[in-house]
């Protein structure tokens, strides 16, 4: 369930509430009193990560990439001057990107990159951390050196030494009780134990970092659902994404409400809670109902194009269209749905972490000083490796250098020259990362390939390149695409290339967490057209179609 049903709440909340309420109050009035008539001492703020997986800002590849340590601490810091009082905490899976131990290579850059996001929880006051699995790629002990006196939670996922099973956190006067589970032998067993431990302690709000086993992360959490019901937890948070960097928020407003942030640091979770009696609800906000009709359109476009294929099902079709239109009224004209006076609720708000936040100097200062010592390590070992990559086996290709291409291809290589991909190196120039074992693969041509770049140092050397662009094996060259051209040069019929480009060739770069807005069919026009891959009129000059601002 990928978002808050909305019309039925409102149904029954219309039917149930009083006829003429105050609306909930919104995020930044959570210290006035609201309509249920709980005194400040009543309501906390706590705000969530999860699957950070290793991301300590976007990569820039993309306009408009969400996430980042410095916007973080920038809203954390904001938040903090109106709330002191909110807790901040680090749902898991924080210092690498994957399971499995780094490769050798890039094995002290991950470590470095580790303990930066460490240090920035630190820095951002967590009251706490799961440890997940992604935390465990070094094993456990330095999941412990790196935390930084910063609490971690054990969901059973490996004994870390100095983990604990519970935490109790003070947020003004609500006391917070804190833990995860979810990769015990008898995870209920485990819920029902801790949350009362926690309970005898005297937490008023009792917060699960569920870590589920199974392929599917959040389907299995709802399964797990009652029997955090049972054991009195308060509210579920996911701590673990399948994807980290495409999976979207979401939320099961069940009893307890079970929420989900997008990964690789794309949004912070926000949830403001209003104690009162009986177990706590989930209050739709305008982003759900903004959902829901979101929704609602998918379904009436769809059933549109259905009508234009299957004229002769106009009548049950339009139907359909109407009833949709007509509930798309509803939720506009009704207003949100009130919490009944007296209970207890909260409001669950994901934030995305977007330029407009700005940043904080400190967490850029760890940034910048993270990108520095990437620079330094990664320079300093690149000195001690081959000059060149190895030859090719026998009977393979090798890259050979837009130069070679030039020869035959003047009118592609003319088109290509005006693309955002022959000048894909300097884009990491800009921004400093030209020697970022995470970046470069994919703004050069070959990366650990015979004939390509084995050496961040070394991308200049293996040709001239054609008009400034493509020098040695910097850009997105041709054989990025169509593949080593070592045997085409050789052989006139053309063969020993590839001519047709599958989206998976572009999606090894283009993934979802470097490129967000990718889309293939819309993308694909602006790499394709007079003079590549489609011919010239008379008098026509090779060039692309014009890019969209969110063209990468």
């Amino acid at each position: 369930m990928r978002g808050v049903r909305f019309l039925p709440f409102l149904i029954a909340a219309a039917c149930a509430a009083p006829k003429s309420p105050s609306p909930p109050p919104g995020p930044e009035q959570r210290q006035a009193p609201g309509p249920t008539g709980t005194a400040a001492a009543d309501r906390v703020t706590l705000v969530f990560s999860a699957s950070v997986a290793g991301q300590i800002v976007p990569c820039g590849c993309s306009p408009d990439q969400h996430g980042g340590l410095p916007r973080a601490a920038a809203y954390l810091r904001k938040l903090r001057q109106t709330d002191p009082d909110l807790l901040f905490v680090d749902a898991g899976d924080l210092l690498f990107e994957t399971i499995a131990r780094p490769p050798a290579q890039m094995l002290t850059q991950k470590q470095l990159k580790a303990r930066t996001l460490a240090q920035g929880d630190v820095l951002l006051g967590a009251a706490a951390r799961a440890v997940g699995q992604r935390d465990l790629a070094l094993g456990a002990p330095f999941v412990a050196e790196t935390a930084g006196g910063i609490p971690l939670l054990d969901a059973a996922v490996a004994p870390v030494p100095g983990a604990r099973e519970t935490l109790m956190a003070n947020a003004g006067a609500v006391k917070v009780g804190l833990f995860a589970a979810g990769f015990e032998a008898n995870v209920a067993a485990t819920l029902a134990r801790r949350a009362r431990a926690l309970r005898e302690q005297g937490a008023r709000f009792v917060v699960l970092l569920l870590r589920p086993r199974g392929p599917t992360a959040f389907t299995a959490a709802q399964a797990l659902l009652p029997s955090a019901r049972e054991a009195g937890v308060d509210v579920v948070v996911l701590g673990r994404r399948d994807d980290p960097a495409a999976d979207p928020n979401a939320k099961d407003p069940g009893l307890p409400p079970l929420l989900a942030v997008e990964g690789n640091g794309q949004s912070l979770l926000r949830l403001d809670v209003h104690l009162g009696e009986g177990p706590l609800s989930l209050a739709p906000t305008a982003e759900d109902r903004d959902q829901e009709l979101k929704g609602l359109d998918v379904r009436i476009q769809r059933f549109r194009l259905q009508l234009a294929a299957a004229p002769q099902r106009r009548e049950q079709l339009q139907a359909k269209i109407r009833e949709l239109e007509e509930r798309k009224r509803a939720i506009l004209a009704a207003p949100l749905p009130q919490p009944a006076p007296g209970s207890s609720w909260a409001q669950a708000t994901f934030v995305p972490l977007t330029k407009e936040l700005g940043v904080e100097a400190d967490a850029q200062k760890l940034v910048d000083a993270y990108d520095q010592k990437v620079t330094e390590l990664n320079l300093a070992e690149a000195r001690r490796q081959p000059e060149s990559c190895p030859p090719p086996a026998p009977g393979d290709r090798s890259f050979v250098g837009v130069a070679a291409c030039v020869k035959c291809h003047e009118d592609a290589t003319a088109f290509w020259t005006e693309t955002k991909h022959s000048h894909a190196y300097q884009t990491l120039v800009n921004v400093k990362k030209q020697f970022s074992l995470d970046c470069i693969q994919c703004h050069v041509t070959g990366w650990q390939q015979p004939g390509g770049v084995c050496r961040i140092d070394r991308t200049q050397v293996g040709g001239p390149g054609v008009n400034g662009r493509g020098v040695g094996r910097q850009d997105v060259q041709c054989e990025n695409c169509h593949g080593p051209g070592s045997e085409h040069v050789k052989d006139v019929t053309g063969a020993f290339i590839q001519l047709e480009m599958p989206a998976s060739s572009c999606i090894r770069c283009h993934e979802a967490a470097n490129s967000p807005r990718f889309d293939d069919a819309k993308y694909r026009p602006y790499i394709v057209g007079p003079g590549h891959g489609q011919p010239l009129a008379k008098g026509e000059k090779p060039h692309p179609r014009p890019g969209s601002p969110h063209h990468e």
